[in-house]
């Protein structure tokens, strides 16, 4: 338990009226024990207005956003990923670095001077900004819990040690000739310096995104912060299979959401398209014995990965899966992979695989005994499909003998 009196010049007019000691206690969230604050005054306001005006005159514990300052070597920066930050729920703060490096300096050893109490914050710093980052970081920087950096144009010593307490990351271009680091530290293949940075065209989509989930998770790990990815899946899984509702589905989805069922292209890009997509086809399009069933989910960072076992009977057109094929009145068992890209709560991206040569098998659409001519007179004798015993010995690994396919397997 420890004590702090509040000073008569920190108290609002509004509070300062007759004296008289008030004992409040308040828990210091990820920081440690309880805090009595001793006021020197008859509080007549109610318990919430009395805490949001301690709050905002005196100390917030985590009350505020976790705070991310963004540094690089432009006056201007990259609005969509400052963007996205903030969507994390960042409070974010862009300060450019103009090549004055002893006032860059000053400004970087300053950061945490108006940081209320129990409050940290953490740098993302990109070229001449991140080289100049890393060599002032070598000293502690008060309250800094991590620091990300993007494609520095020189790296310190291997044999630099940094505080223990900080959380170190590092994104480097492929055609970036460094050696080894002290810090962790990933190279993106075919890259160049600017491949995070949609302005520019260096810009690399996948680098970019691979690059950002490492960012999140070592922002989040640093700053404490935690994000139920889970139950945003759940939360859209139940409103496309169980409720059927295009309205509480477009809710799950960002503003610039990208859905794609990569067999056959189905999905849509945007909002106008997804939300046409599931009212007109999807929804209405899903017969009354679709099931699908969860195997195994794995949770990253800022995706969601899950296995499925999807079965249904083909007793209706389902665009999503067979476009275009009257019914067959057929059984269908197909393993799914589904991908959710998840940002600032709402799904960003979606991608779903399977097997669409075993559902064409499965409905009688393609038949492995059926091999081109030439193919044949090669000496294969089958194409290389199965149907429904994909599904059943993911299901159930025993459940069919392992390379039937491989002619020479069992001749050995």
């Amino acid at each position: 338990m420890a004590l702090f009196r509040l000073r008569d010049s920190l108290l609002s007019d509004h509070l300062r009226n007759n004296l008289k000691v008030v004992q409040l206690t308040c828990l210091l969230s990820r920081v440690g024990p309880f805090v009595t604050l001793l006021v020197e005054q008859t509080l007549t306001m109610t318990e919430d207005q009395t805490w949001d005006k301690l709050r905002h005159g005196f100390l917030t514990f985590n009350s505020m956003p976790p705070r991310v300052h963004v540094l690089s070597d432009d006056t201007e920066f990259d609005r969509v990923f400052l963007k996205h930050l903030r969507q994390e729920g960042f409070d974010v703060n862009y300060l450019p670095f103009t090549g004055d490096v002893k006032c860059f300096k000053w400004t970087i050893q300053h950061l945490a001077d108006d940081l209320e109490l129990g409050q940290s914050y953490a740098i993302i710093a990109f070229g001449e900004a991140a080289t100049h980052l890393l060599s002032i970081a070598q000293k502690p920087l008060p309250h800094c819990i991590a620091l990300i950096v993007y494609y520095p144009t020189a790296l310190p010593s291997a044999n630099h040690k940094y505080p223990v307490h900080l959380s170190l990351l590092c994104h480097l271009a492929s055609n970036q000739p460094f050696g080894a680091s002290s810090f962790k530290s990933y190279v993106y293949p075919d890259t160049y310096p600017g491949f995070a940075e949609r302005d520019l065209e260096e810009y690399d989509r996948v680098a970019a995104g691979l690059s950002w989930g490492r960012t999140i998770g070592c922002l989040r790990k640093g700053l404490g912060v935690e994000v139920d990815l889970e139950g945003v899946v759940e939360e859209y899984s139940r409103c496309k299979f169980e409720d059927k509702d295009a309205r509480g589905t477009m809710s799950m989805l960002s503003q610039v959401p990208y859905v794609n069922h990569v067999p056959t292209a189905t999905g849509g890009i945007g909002r106008d398209d997804l939300d046409r997509f599931y009212r007109q086809v999807f929804l209405p399009g899903n017969p009354p014995s679709l099931k699908v069933r969860l195997l195994s989910r794995t949770i990253g960072v800022d995706k969601v990965v899950d296995e499925m076992m999807v079965s249904f009977r083909h007793t209706q057109v389902i665009s999503w899966i067979l476009p275009g094929v009257p019914p067959t009145n057929r059984s269908v068992q197909i393993p799914v992979v589904s991908i959710v890209s998840i940002r600032g709560g709402k799904l960003w991206h979606e991608q779903l695989y399977w097997d669409q040569a075993s559902v064409l098998v499965q409905i009688g659409l393609l038949d492995p005994k059926l091999v081109p001519g030439d193919m044949k007179k090669q000496g294969l004798e089958r194409l290389p499909v199965i149907g429904k015993e994909a599904a059943e010995k993911v299901l159930d690994e025993g459940s069919h003998p392992s390379n039937e396919l491989i002619s020479s397997w069992a001749e050995e």
